[in-house]
């Protein structure tokens, strides 16, 4: 099984020498790939249910809403721009872009640039969101979300893949020649790896996903999820062998134990998400991740 990295939004590493150092260490332990997450603005206060307490159980004060309201939160095209500069192996990727926040138009191109840039080493991990007082800042509309994210992705791939693309829809009215080059180098595009943990996000999956990616979730939602996905991707015609499955997990609670666990669902990579600590702690926790996973083969 491979092992990657996640930045959660570069709280223990919001600076130049940080990611360099971060960076350095992800390619000297072969860590498959590197993601960062994204927002545009946290509200100080967040009434919004987090989508993953049922992981932490009863231990409600490892909820890390501090994370949103108190850390910096580096820009994730930036944030990977800089890696793509700083390494030569590992993938970078988005976890997850949340799609309604930006036009698509705009993404397309940021993540086209990427790719070429990285020379083909992008992931585009999408979510519809979930924190309704970004939105609200924002001026989105909270209930729009999933039907956005559909269409956006929807005209993101037409501009990837068709020379003279079109699109009529709701938001979105392509009916002009447009010049979106840079294309990907990935062909027909970047992966596109889709997260959540409800049914309407397996139905995504089914519909557009390269891969589906794992948030913080208990082993017995996985169970669920994960064969109501077979059977919505066997019932598609999709192969459901060919979709990726990576899995993210707090490396203050992972064993050799759950790593186990997580090969029965097929989960190709494994990523570390430090919820705590500074750089040295967050270095540290990456020599461990690394040594465990290479001995859990």
């Amino acid at each position: 099984m491979k092992y990657g990295l996640h930045l959660a939004g570069g709280a223990q590493v919001c600076g130049r020498k940080e990611l360099l150092e971060v960076a350095s260490v992800a390619e000297e332990w072969a860590f498959d790939s590197i993601l960062t997450g994204d927002h545009i603005v946290n509200a100080k206060k967040i009434d919004s249910p987090w989508p993953y307490t049922e992981y932490y159980g009863n231990d409600v004060k490892q909820v890390p809403f501090s994370i949103y309201t108190e850390a910096a939160w580096l820009d994730i095209f930036d944030t990977l721009a800089f890696l793509a500069a700083a390494t030569d192996k590992v993938r970078l990727g988005t976890s997850v872009l949340i799609v309604p926040y930006r036009h698509p138009y705009d993404v397309a191109r940021r993540i086209a640039t990427l790719d070429v840039l990285s020379g083909g080493r992008m992931i585009l991990g999408v979510g519809v969101g979930w924190m309704e007082e970004e939105f609200q800042l924002l001026g989105i509309p909270f209930n729009e979300r999933a039907q956005r994210t559909r269409e956006y992705i929807a005209v993101m791939k037409a501009l990837w893949t068709d020379e003279n693309p079109r699109f009529d829809g709701r938001f979105i009215k392509l009916d002009r020649d447009v010049n979106m080059l840079p294309m990907p180098l990935q062909k027909p595009h970047p992966p596109i790896w889709v997260g959540g943990e409800s049914m309407p996000a397996m139905r995504r999956v089914v519909e557009f996903g390269d891969g589906w990616h794992i948030a913080l979730l208990t082993l017995e939602q996985i169970t669920s999820l994960y064969e109501r996905l077979r059977v919505a991707m066997d019932k598609a015609g999709r192969d459901f062998n060919q979709l990726e499955v990576t899995a993210m997990v707090d490396m203050s609670r992972l064993s050799p134990a759950m790593v186990e666990s997580y090969r029965k669902f097929n989960v190709s990579t494994m990523y570390m998400l430090p919820l705590g600590g500074n750089l040295r702690e967050f270095v540290d926790a990456m020599r461990r991740f690394a040594k465990m996973m290479r001995e859990a083969g």
